[in-house]
């Protein structure tokens, strides 16, 4: 792809990336929430909400980029890099918002985010969004780098 051609791509991706946030956070209300029993000074439905949302965005991206992996097809490859953004979005904006209700400590470690709620013991929590940023800028890179015809002139 020119620089053009890779531009033009990459405008379709945010547009349908926004399109994908838009209709997950919708589907986020859906979560069932029943905390309110157990933890009745925080208002859990916004962080539950927006964990179902990224959990929407993290099957779709998952079985996405299984499906149709190496497809030349543009509307194929533009649903695996949205739903990768999509799903790297709702998940940053979700431990955000765990932080802002809870002030954990929060550490960002390759592959994981550590957290430390008070006297609690840590957790070790797997971060799916690392993983999909690493597959998002691998495409990205195989996007703009210059192929082998382009390298010799």
């Amino acid at each position: 792809m020119n620089g053009r051609q890779t531009l033009n791509y990459y405008s379709y991706v945010l547009g349908v990336t926004i399109l994908l946030i838009i209709v997950a956070l919708a589907l986020g209300p859906l979560a069932p929430i029943d905390e309110p029993t157990q933890f009745p000074q925080y208002d859990l439905e916004v962080p539950v909400s927006l964990s179902f949302s990224g959990f929407i965005l993290l099957m779709l991206f998952i079985i996405s980029t299984v499906i149709f992996w190496g497809s030349k097809n543009l509307l194929l490859n533009t649903i695996i890099d949205s739903s990768a953004l999509s799903f790297i979005i709702i998940n940053y904006i979700n431990f955000y918002v765990i932080y802002s209700i809870w002030k954990p400590t929060m550490y960002l470690l390759p592959f994981f985010i550590y957290i430390k709620y008070g006297n609690t013991p840590p957790e070790l929590v797997f971060d799916f969004g690392q993983v999909a940023l690493i597959i998002f800028f691998y495409r990205l890179y195989r996007k703009i780098r210059p192929t082998k015809n382009e390298q010799i002139k």
